[in-house]
């Protein structure tokens, strides 16, 4: 599907953009706001609690309908550095340009979800090209470089897929709409780079949703 929408600098600039196929679901290792730190066991009713409560927000929730998956392109990283080169080097606004940041263990702990303002305050993201998209889309940041290093930490991994299930099955979000930043067509980007294991992603996903209808029939 191809939308032709109008773009500029900083949070706007125009082209078409394309949404492509993907899928969701399991596991995870989690923080609060921005800095400070919850660890989680990996028991699944815990982990949906805690996922509850990170991503509370007090203010109308945006209609989401799209979920696109990013890495930071830098080796070590998390939401207070980026936050601070989105809002002072690049001015924007709202500063940090992704809703959630997943950390690798440099700057964060290894596995661990940071929530941005714009996701507290449910406004748009700032994380592709292209303003239509941001205005629907949860952009999530895994910080790494998977174009010229290797893949997501194991926990990393483990992470986003819990944390994409959570977001697409409280939002109603299709498999269809979970994409990753190359699909979005734009300026061109590899991103989140080659390494990214997108077909492993997939198989994860597909086995949760499976697993979530054989519960179902059962009921």
């Amino acid at each position: 599907m191809y939308i032709k929408i109008a773009m500029h600098r900083h949070e706007s600039i125009i082209k078409y953009f394309s949404l492509a196929t993907i899928v969701i679901a399991s596991e995870i290792f989690i923080s609060l706001p921005f800095f400070s730190c919850v660890k989680v066991k990996n028991s699944p009713p815990a982990v949906t609690a805690n996922l509850t409560h990170l991503c509370h927000t007090d203010v109308q929730e945006n209609q989401w309908k799209y979920i696109v998956i990013h890495h930071s392109a830098t080796a070590k990283g998390n939401a207070a550095r980026f936050d601070d080169y989105h809002r002072n080097k690049r001015r924007w606004e709202y500063g940090l340009a992704y809703h959630f940041v997943v950390g690798n263990g440099s700057l964060s702990g290894d596995g661990e979800i940071e929530v941005a303002e714009r996701w507290k305050k449910q406004i748009h993201g700032a994380h592709t090209a292209n303003m239509e998209c941001n205005r629907v889309a949860i952009g999530i940041c895994l910080v790494g470089d998977f174009e010229n290093g290797g893949r997501p930490t194991g926990k990393q991994f483990e992470s986003l897929v819990e944390l994409v299930q959570y977001l697409s099955r409280r939002y109603n979000i299709p498999l269809s709409n979970v994409l990753l930043h190359k699909q979005v067509h734009q300026k061109g980007t590899a991103c989140p780079g080659k390494n990214f294991p997108f077909g492993e992603l997939k198989t994860r996903l597909i086995q949760f949703a499976s697993k979530e209808g054989d519960r179902t029939r059962k009921l």
